[in-house]
This record gives structure tokens, C-alpha cells and sequence, in this order.
């Protein structure tokens, strides 16, 4: 919970407190995951029976032929490049179809005039982008730093305007689909207090409608989604409670869109938990049992999937829970003491733990882990992180005189998910154009 953590790391510095404990990351005990056995009622939308909701990744433009993203460093203007990484030939070039195009200005198909950056979308096999919006700096950049969601052809060319939203609005994660329409967050500043509702855009007209209220006082918000329920995480106790304790106790529920019937599902104590969801299963590791559980948020059935997770000489708080996915789970161990990490991948089937080895240095020398973007549809193969490369940025000083600052963007590679649980280093590498 961002906005949490800064609010409360800023009431209690402001009370001269200590820093207050890291929040959890997840889950819990099979006692503190008991659910409520009550359940309440948010009203029913039959329109929404039988949704088949699941949360688009972060990289969430991929296709089998390649993917989407958009270039970290935004030009002079703050416009942005959208870029096309192409299986086929291995390279990773601007999104522009016109002839003779040098991708070096506005006119570039490539470039979209962006404040706050955006994100590409492929649903239903139709590539949009989405623009979270930036409503601070509404006054210097207008429509630029407006949230929005356009539609373009997998050329670059066609873009095309769906829905737009006013100045004191904002996009946020986790984006949600069903396959043919958008489910989000939009917050919504009004006499300078803001409100947070999970909306539903209709990508084939850009109309918009909310679905459900957040309990700002609870610090609700959208987590993830399975069939027609979306799941969502809040505070256990109200914000003034919270932040006179200088604790974060959470608690997850389901919420059925359909039917409006809302239960809690899962409550894990204080700082002992770490959490993965993947649909309808949350994967959690508890540190008080040094054990892996995946708890079904529709049957409430709880398993433990291994215990003990940490050998010796590690302890249980020394684990990072980092990704679960494909039948594998993967730990970062840190040593006491020490900088150094190491990386120990379950079998989830088995429960044969292994070291896992595919790591990188960043451009500052630091080692990294090989992370999974996303997996190709249809497919068993991932696109992965495969760290970063030391590039010139031309951009301007404050008085306009033009300079070149150093800056990082990110490489990818495709690989098959058998090579990658294994610790194979057999990439293939996506290059970018110059």
C-alpha cells in the first residue's frame, strides 16, 4: 500500500517515532488466514455473470510474433516512443510504419506526446494504450498529462482517441480484463479530497462506468481477479487507527461483481507474510512457519506446499518470496550481515528445492536475478529481463542549452520456461536499432 507507507513513514517521523516495521508483503498463519465467516452485500450487477477476469502483467502488449513497450527515457518534449521488440528478427525498433522515417521527431508515428507516461495493451488482439495521467501537472502540459485510452493498428499508425478523463483524475494498477473490456481504478480529486473507484471501460466505444465504491477510510484497493471477482486488500482497522499505532494489519477480500457479495478471504498478521497471487490461488510464505501455503480465494482451501523453505544456515526472515509461476516458486536468500544473495527455486510438484543461477549486473556492478516479463501467449516460453545497457541521452539543461547525460535502458530476451527453471542461459537476445 504506497500511499500508506508514505503517510505513515510521515506521521511518524513528524511524532519523532522509530520507522514502523515493513509492512507484509502477503500472507499468513492458518489461524490469522481464517476467513469471516460473514459475508455483505455491495448490490448486484447480473450484466457481469460469468466474466472470466484475469490481471494483465506489466508487460501486457505480448503476442507470439513480439511485444510492445515504450522507451524509458522520454524526449525534450516529455513525448514518448513506443517500441516493437520482433521475435523474428530479434530487434527492437520504433513503432513507426511511414517510409523514409528518421524516428528522430514529433512526426514519427513512434512518438505520442505523453505527462505520466503509458502503457500498451494488447486485448482480444487489439493493441491500445492507456494513459494513467498526471493530474499535478495538468496546468503546464494540458491534454498531454490528461488520462486516456486510444486504440492504434500494430503498425503505429491509426491511433485513435476511446475515452478521455479530467484534469483531477488518474489511471492506476492493476489493470484488469475480461477479454473484451477494461477494469481499472480511477481516483478522483474533489475539494481536495480524493475518492477511488473500480471502473469499467468498453474498449468498442470508450464508454465508462463505475462498478464499485473503495473505502477510502480502509485504504481499499484493487489487487487481483479471478472468474467474476475481483480481490481486494485493506486495512484492518480506519487510517487514524492505523497510523496511531504505526502498524499495517491487512486484510483481503472477494468480491463478486455479479452477485455484490463481499468476503473476506484471507488476514495475515503483521510483517510475517509475503504474497503471490495468480488467479484464483494465493501463494504465500509465512516467515513464523518457514512454510509455503497456496490458499484457493474461492474455496478457502488451504495448503501447505513446503516447510521447511529456508535451509540452514538461513533464517526464515532472511527469505524474499519473489515469483511463483508454472508449477515453480523462487527465493532470494540474504546472509546476515552481508550484501551477497543467493536465489533457491521449488519445485512446486515435489517440493525438491534447487539453486537457481540466471542472474545479471546492472550498469552499476550490483548482481540482479533474470525476472519474467511475461509468458508468450499460447505458449511455454517467457520474455525475461536480461538486465540493462549504458546508453547517451540527449536532453537539455534548464536554460535550454543542449546536453547528453548517461542513462539505462532494458534488454529482453526469449526463452523457453524449461531453460529457465533449469538455470540455462539459452536466450535469445533482442537487439535494438540504432
Amino acid at each position: 500500500m504506497k500511499r500508506l507507507a508514505a503517510l505513515l513513514a510521515a506521521c511518524l517521523v513528524l511524532a519523532g517515532c522509530a520507522a514502523a516495521p515493513r509492512s507484509d508483503a502477503g500472507a499468513a498463519s492458518p489461524a490469522a488466514s481464517a476467513p469471516a465467516q460473514s459475508t455483505q452485500s455491495t448490490g448486484a450487477n447480473p450484466d457481469l455473470a460469468g466474466l472470466k477476469l484475469q490481471v494483465l502483467p506489466e508487460m501486457s502488449a505480448v503476442t507470439t510474433e513480439g511485444f510492445y513497450t515504450m522507451a524509458l527515457a522520454p524526449q525534450s518534449d516529455d513525448s514518448l516512443c513506443i517500441l516493437y521488440g520482433d521475435f523474428q528478427s530479434s530487434s527492437l525498433i520504433p513503432l513507426c510504419a511511414a517510409p523514409g522515417c528518421t524516428h528522430t521527431g514529433p512526426e514519427c508515428q513512434s512518438w505520442l506526446p505523453a505527462c505520466g507516461g503509458a502503457r500498451p495493451m494488447v486485448i482480444g488482439e487489439q493493441l491500445f494504450l492507456v494513459f494513467p495521467g498526471s493530474p499535478g501537472s495538468a496546468d503546464e502540459y494540458g491534454e498531454n498529462a490528461l488520462a486516456k485510452v486510444m486504440t492504434l493498428e500494430p503498425d503505429g499508425s491509426g491511433k485513435t482517441l476511446l475515452t478521455r478523463f479530467g484534469a483531477a483524475q488518474q489511471l492506476s494498477d492493476p489493470y484488469i480484463t475480461d477479454g473484451k473490456d477494461l477494469y481499472c481504478t480511477l481516483q478522483t480529486v474533489e475539494d481536495g479530497w480524493p475518492k477511488e473507484e473500480l471502473i469499467r471501460i468498453e474498449l468498442a466505444t470508450g464508454e465508462w462506468e463505475s462498478i464499485y465504491q473503495m473505502d477510502m477510510e480502509h485504504d481499499e484497493q484493487l489487487t487481483d481477479a479471478f472468474g467474476s471477482c475481483v480481490l481486494l486488500s485493506s486495512l484492518g482497522q480506519n487510517m487514524d487507527d492505523t497510523i496511531a499505532d504505526g502498524m499495517v494489519t491487512t486484510v483481503f477480500s472477494r468480491l463478486d461483481l455479479s452477485t455484490g457479495e463481499k468476503a473476506q478471504v484471507f488476514a495475515p498478521p503483521s510483517g510475517d507474510t509475503q504474497r503471490a497471487f495468480r488467479g484464483r490461488e494465493l501463494y504465500y510464505y509465512s516467515q513464523s512457519e518457514n512454510a509455503l501455503h497456496c490458499l484457493d480465494c474461492e474455496t478457502l482451501t488451504d495448503k501447505v506446499l513446503k516447510q521447511p523453505v529456508v535451509p540452514e544456515p538461513f533464517a526464515p526472515e532472511d527469505a524474499e518470496f519473489r515469483d511463483c509461476r508454472d508449477g515453480h516458486a523462487l527465493f532470494l536468500l540474504f546472509p546476515p550481515n552481508s550484501d551477497d544473495f543467493s536465489l533457491l527455486q521449488v519445485d512446486l510438484a515435489t517440493g525438491e528445492s534447487s539453486d537457481f543461477t540466471l542472474t545479471y549486473s546492472d550498469i552499476m556492478g550490483s548482481e540482479r536475478r533474470v525476472s519474467v516479463l511475461a509468458t508468450l501467449p499460447g505458449t511455454d516460453r517467457y520474455l525475461v529481463d536480461l538486465g540493462e545497457q549504458a546508453v547517451d541521452f540527449p536532453t537539455e539543461t534548464s536554460d535550454g542549452i543542449p546536453t547528453v547525460m548517461k542513462t539505462a535502458r532494458p534488454l529482453y530476451g526469449v526463452m523457453d520456461a524449461a531453460d529457465y527453471w533449469s538455470s540455462t542461459p539459452n536466450y535469445q537476445t533482442l537487439n535494438y536499432s540504432e
